[in-house]
């Protein structure tokens, strides 16, 4: 079999589309990967996540879908019947693309992303989000040997196809529109709209963050930073604007972090800014705006510059900072 490390897979994570902080956001997001080639996995895997939590899986070792609800024992999958048909439809239209995909890398400068030894990936990712109870956003890509191949917005009907063996006909493409609205949507949404309702202390839970202000030292171009951490937030969705004097610092200007889990279940997000000398001087005040759906208010943390700086050397880092809870 061919050792770990040769699998190249594409990792799917669109942000939630979230038009306001005020209102709650949430996906019902599926995950397939298909693998050919000899491997010690299974050919064929499926993840079905509510937002950022695993809630079924199947793979074709198992041939069956179960649950990864852990807080439930001995839960049962609804509409199983449905969503097995749901699965080898995937399975089938996955592995008549993943062929034509195949010849079609071979034949191109795509095949320097191939995988060696035989072995290829095809991954597929669809996702429906809810904003409130309005739908906003149902789709699809795909991504072959690490490569996106396609995405299709159902709900605008944009079919952008990046290799020709993918391009659909005008009658394919009515067929796959009247599939996807009157059979896939509906699921989509009766299954979403279920898990949140049955598991409203997981799924709709809250946790408000931590905000933490630091002046510190980039040992790299030796500037000191402005830093802004937000921490230990739930769920995901979080904005943070860093202020000087009051005005919002240009996104240009700063360094933007993305959100990354905790090994708790929540989120942290940071965001710097490199002090020029001349900013030293002015001593500015500089001020941490975090928006987020656990808060009722914006939370604001001000640093101003009459702190004590940080001390750091070749081992021990000190910074002096601010650490603010958000009141319960």
């Amino acid at each position: 079999s061919v050792p770990l490390h040769v699998h190249l897979t594409l990792c799917f994570d669109p942000p939630l589309l979230c038009l306001s902080l005020e209102t709650a956001c949430h996906s019902l997001r599926l995950l397939v990967t298909l693998i050919s080639g000899d491997t010690q996995f299974p050919e064929l895997t499926l993840v079905l996540m509510v937002n950022d939590i695993p809630v079924e899986y199947y793979d074709s070792n198992v041939t069956r879908i179960v649950s990864r609800r852990h807080w439930i024992v001995n839960e049962s999958i609804e509409e199983s019947h449905l969503k097995n048909f749901v699965v080898q439809k995937i399975y089938k239209s996955m592995k008549m693309q993943s062929h034509l995909l195949t010849v079609f890398i071979n034949q191109t400068i795509y095949r320097m992303h191939s995988s060696p030894a035989g072995v290829h990936v095809y991954q597929k990712f669809a996702a429906c989000d809810l904003e409130g109870d309005s739908l906003t956003r149902f789709f699809l890509q795909d991504a072959y040997e690490g490569v996106e191949t396609r995405n299709y917005d159902i709900l605008t009907q944009a079919y952008s196809p990046l290799v020709p063996e993918l391009i659909w006909t005008k009658v394919q493409m009515e067929t796959k529109k009247l599939t996807y609205i009157n059979v896939y949507q509906p699921l989509c949404l009766r299954t979403l709209r279920r898990y949140l309702q049955e598991n409203k202390n997981i799924l709709l839970r809250k946790v408000r963050p931590r905000v933490r202000v630091m002046r510190k030292a980039n040992v790299a171009s030796g500037k000191m930073n402005i830093v802004c951490l937000a921490t230990g937030f739930y769920p995901r969705h979080i904005k943070m604007t860093l202020l000087r004097d009051e005005r919002a610092v240009p996104d240009e200007e700063l360094t933007a972090g993305e959100v990354f889990p905790n090994g708790d279940g929540t989120y942290q997000l940071r965001r710097s800014l490199a002090l020029s000398e001349e900013e030293q001087r002015k001593k500015h005040v500089y001020t941490c705006t975090v928006t987020h759906l656990s808060l009722d208010n914006k939370l604001d943390v001000r640093w101003g510059m009459t702190h004590v700086e940080c001390v750091q050397s070749k081992r021990v880092e000190r910074c002096c900072f601010i650490w603010y809870v958000a009141p319960r």
